[in-house]
């Protein structure tokens, strides 16, 4: 059985400008959540990161 509601969330990680590494996944369940995110995000409240989508697709290919 699949989760309910998994398909349309947005999944995005979190790391750092300098070194590259990743600090979070972050998984947001409506698009309302996200946007806060990203208003946030732009408020530079989150200095020195970047942030980037999780390319579903590809995790499930790494996966089989």
């Amino acid at each position: 059985m699949g989760r309910v509601g998994t398909k349309n969330r947005v999944i995005i990680e979190l790391f750092n400008e300098k070194t590259g590494d990743l600090v979070r996944v972050m998984r947001f369940r409506n698009s309302i959540a996200f946007n806060e995110f990203l208003e946030d995000f732009k408020a530079m409240r989150y200095p020195g990161y970047g942030w980037r989508y999780v390319d579903k697709e590809e995790n499930k290919r790494k996966n089989e």
